[in-house]
Formats: structure tokens, C-alpha cells, sequence
């Protein structure tokens, strides 16, 4: 009688497993419902499908979600005069140091997406990873922190750092 609850309990157990194997692939699928192709190696999947924007070519994903990145990039380097009173308890000289450094960084983002853009634009792959890796600083946070400072930006910078990183995703795919 041992041996035969030793079959059962083998087969149910093999019964599980199968059945366990054989939902994965469904709940992969699942978790692609509403996701743009070209977003599916992205970490962020629904924010990516939004950048892409409908797009059915790699060139025009690549581009659309470039645009929603140097978009959001724009807006958030139009915020830095908001960490002046963030770091107003500071000396002055390191006050300067700071929004210096956070003025420079995000308009080196900007560039930086910019000329990934052109460089996409031009069949470049190369210089556009380049570009839009180098978007990926955060001299600004660093500085903040440096300094014991509060980064006011960071929801925006968070989210900057996001859609590059999209970008990237959906560009990578060949």
C-alpha cells in the first residue's frame, strides 16, 4: 500500500509541475498586453509604449521616444532656478557651485538627446548610444548630496532618468 501512495503522490507532483510550466508562457503573455513591440525588453514597458507613441518601425519608436525624453528634459532643466531655496542655509560660493553644476548637467542632457536625435537621424547608432548613455548623469543629484542637500528635483530627474533609459531599450533592439 506504501508504494502505491508513493505513485500518487509521484504523479500529482509531476500533474503540478506540468501544469505550473505550462501557465508561464500565458503569464508572460499577459504582461505584454498593451506594451508597444519595440518596449518589450524595456524596464519600464508602459511608460515606454507611451514615449513610442504608436510607432511600427524601430527608426520611428527609436525617435518618438527620444522626442518624449529631450520634451521632459527641456522642462525639468527649466526647474533648476526652484533649488535655490533648497540650498539657500549654504555659503554662497558653494550655492553658485551647486546650481552651476545642476544648470550644466541638465543642459548637458538636453544636448546630449539632441544630438542623438541628429545622429539617429543621420543612421549613426553609434554616436546616438553614445549620446544618449551620457544622458544618464546625475552631477546634479550628486552635488545636492554632496552637500547634505535635500535634491527638490528628484521625482522629475527619476523620471528623466527613465524614459533615456527607454530610449536606450528600444534602440538596442536588433
Amino acid at each position: 500500500m506504501g508504494a502505491n501512495k508513493l505513485r500518487y503522490l509521484y504523479l500529482a507532483t509531476a500533474a503540478i509541475i506540468l501544469l505550473g510550466a505550462a501557465q508561464i508562457p500565458q503569464a508572460e503573455a499577459r504582461s505584454f498586453i498593451g506594451v508597444n513591440p519595440f518596449c518589450r525588453t524595456a524596464n519600464y514597458r508602459l511608460i515606454c509604449t507611451k514615449m513610442v507613441n504608436g510607432a511600427s518601425s524601430l527608426r520611428d519608436a527609436t525617435a518618438n521616444a527620444m522626442i518624449s525624453a529631450h520634451v521632459l528634459a527641456t522642462r525639468v532643466r527649466g526647474l533648476v532656478p526652484l533649488l535655490k531655496p533648497a540650498v539657500a542655509h549654504l555659503q554662497p560660493i558653494s550655492q553658485e557651485s551647486i546650481i552651476a553644476t545642476c544648470t550644466e548637467d541638465f543642459d548637458a542632457i538636453v544636448d546630449d538627446l539632441e544630438v542623438s536625435l541628429q545622429a539617429l537621424q543621420a543612421g549613426d547608432i553609434g554616436t546616438a548610444r553614445s549620446h544618449l548613455s551620457g544622458a544618464l548623469r546625475s552631477d546634479c543629484k550628486d552635488a545636492m548630496k554632496q552637500f547634505g542637500v535635500d535634491f527638490p528635483l528628484n521625482k522629475y530627474a527619476t523620471h528623466l532618468k527613465i524614459q533615456v533609459d527607454n530610449c536606450l531599450a528600444v534602440m538596442m533592439q536588433n
